[in-house]
């Protein structure tokens, strides 16, 4: 098997054999017909089901969806390996029309579902074929005051089709086509988004400075495109939002996640609080530079001028090693990864930006998606997305409708993942520069994870609130991102004229408004079931995977229960940013001094 990057390329023909296969023309015929059929078969029926009907209802209505979400996914997965393919977008575009189509089929039976009165609810979804359906239902039946009428419905999510999602499609298409011109060793070269993502951690300032001003007014360039596409999105957003009687537009979200408002805001207040951590780490990092103060592209500046570099075997022997000491069922899940042809892996032109894993229900593998350079941060990358692909697997316990996690519990096996990779690797460093280096790594990224998540959030609050009463231009989207830019870092670095910038280049913001929270949440959760597991040892490891094995299959309250972790507790939040206080940036101001 090759060990060489640029070989390791995900095989997508265990899904379709190619874009005309007759598999895929065949699935799409079966999900439009079947989901009329349902529909006409149980609409305005739902009150007189029997429980035999419900079970045939449910297995039906599973059968469906995981039909469209395998075609969605070989669809996404077709154009993440290049997204200016003809081919591939016009598929892309097919089989978005196509999932709407059976939305629409089965909008008007999730109504029923979630007006259905009380005693039946409780009556049917007691029985023994319908109880693992139970949550599922319970959770249509608590966002109903936020459902409009069968009509409205239908046409939002055909409205979607070329409103928002056409916007993020060409946000997504538009900028995955930048190339960046940068001179090094007097050769100007062009690079792409993650090429210079990578520039932005080179040893040498100047090159550190260009890549983050070449990738900033690159932003700025294009600012008729990209400020419109940000407020169509959030005006979208905020229409709809208010259409159904939110209380604010973070709520949907919240809604989503099966967290409150209320949780949500002292996840906020309490990671802006500990913003102070971040001024006295980047403070610390000046210092250790030899340095008066930082500029704002000296964030991401590697301490030292020797990082390892890591070659495609050499991260994946490493993963698969920290995994199976953690425990052999792990590393038996991640290798198949490998083994099974899951993971595209080289940098290429046009190759969507970013990583991800990609998972649809109990008969799917996941896939990952990383761009692979070498770097440790690299390493920590593929450790994270095949946490996802592990907490994908193990779900796979659960039936389709208790399949996917809400967002804030999606993130727990990755982050955990790269915890036991940075303990791993920081137990066996006996070089104190390197401990220094990579200590420091680690503290960016948590606040990566949890500060910046969190700025990107307070961000978002602000530009939707203002764009809900009038259009926003690129500068005064730049002027509020600004500000909490300086919320972040305070004084601890100085800015450039562009930082402000960024908000343009930060494509969940565009994607999925109000995903970046759930980031903070993951990371400091997963910092007290770390605490735990080193703790507990062994005893902790099966209370762990039953969590992931659990899927969405309950309320995410009730799920941490099962590990020991009470979300309503208000100090919860600042005990995550303790232990990070104390085991980290305690320990680099330790090895400093």
């Amino acid at each position: 098997m090759t060990m060489d990057v640029n070989d390791v390329k995900w095989d997508l023909s265990k899904l379709y054999k190619g874009p005309e296969a007759a598999e895929l023309a065949e699935d799409i015929e079966y999900v439009k017909k079947h989901s009329q059929r349902i529909s006409r078969k149980f609409e305005g029926r739902i009150n007189e089901l029997s429980t035999e009907e419900f079970a045939e209802l449910f297995t039906d209505v599973e059968k469906i969806y995981e039909i469209t979400g395998k075609m969605m996914m070989y669809a996404y997965l077709f154009l993440s390996g290049d997204t200016s393919n003809p081919e591939a977008n016009k598929l892309f575009s097919k089989i978005q029309d196509v999932a709407s189509e059976v939305e629409n089929n089965l909008v008007s039976l999730k109504l029923e579902l979630a007006r259905m009165p009380n005693e039946l609810f409780e009556k049917q979804f007691k029985m023994p074929q319908l109880k693992d359906y139970a949550h599922f239902v319970q959770k249509q039946r608590e966002a109903r005051k936020y459902f409009l009428s069968e009509a409205e419905e239908k046409l939002i999510n055909i409205k979607n089709l070329t409103g928002r999602e056409a916007f993020v499609k060409l946000y997504t298409e538009f900028t995955s086509s930048f190339r960046y011109e940068i001179e090094i060793d007097g050769e100007k070269k062009l690079f792409t988004r993650s090429e210079v993502d990578t520039l932005k951690r080179h040893p040498d300032p100047e090159i550190r400075k260009k890549a983050f001003e070449v990738l900033l007014t690159k932003l700025k360039e294009n600012e008729i495109v990209l400020t419109n596409i940000y407020n169509s999105i959030v005006k979208d957003w905020v229409v709809e939002s208010k259409k159904r009687k939110y209380p604010s537009p973070i709520s949907p979200r919240n809604v989503g996640n099966e967290i409150s408002d209320e949780v949500v805001k002292s996840l906020i207040e309490v990671t802006t609080e500990n913003n102070k951590l971040v001024h006295a780490y980047y403070r610390l990092k000046a210092k250790i530079m030899k340095k008066d103060k930082l500029k704002h592209s000296d964030i991401y500046a590697p301490l030292e001028t020797t990082e390892k570099n890591y070659t495609w075997k050499e991260a994946k022997d490493l993963v698969l090693k920290v995994m199976g000491e953690f425990d052999p069922k792990v590393e038996e899940i991640i290798r198949e990864f490998f083994e099974g042809e899951y993971i595209h892996a080289p940098v290429l032109p046009n190759k969507r930006s970013g990583a991800f894993c990609y998972y649809v229900g109990p008969n799917v593998h996941p896939y990952v998606m990383v761009n692979f350079t070498g770097k440790q941060d690299d390493v920590l990358t593929l450790a994270h997305e095949l946490g996802h692909g592990l907490h994908g697997v193990l779900s796979q316990t659960q039936n389709l409708l208790n399949y996917h996690t809400p967002l804030t519990m999606a993130e727990v096996a990755s982050v955990f993942s790269e915890m036991l990779m940075i303990d791993y690797i920081l137990n066996n460093m006996t070089n104190k520069d390197e401990k220094i280096a990579f200590i420091a790594s680690q503290l960016e990224g948590m606040f990566a994870t949890m500060n910046r998540q969190n700025m990107f959030t307070r961000f978002e609050l602000k530009a939707h609130e203002k764009i809900e009463k009038q259009y926003q231009t690129f500068d005064e989207l730049s002027s509020i991102y600004f500000e909490e830019l300086k919320n972040m870092f305070g004084d601890s670095i100085d800015y450039f004229d562009f930082s402000g910038y960024e908000w343009a280049g930060i494509p969940h913001m565009f994607h999925t408004p109000f995903y970046c929270y759930a980031y903070d949440f993951a990371q400091l959760m997963v910092v007290a079931l770390y605490e735990k597991y080193l703790e507990e040892g062994e005893p902790f490891k099966k209370k762990y995977l039953e969590l992931l094995s659990s899927g969405g299959s309950d309320k995410p309250e009730r799920l941490l229960e099962k590990v020991g972790v009470d979300l309503s507790d208000p100090a919860f939040w600042q005990k995550g940013f303790d232990f990070i206080n104390r085991r980290f940036l305690k320990e680099l101001q330790d090895l400093v001094s």
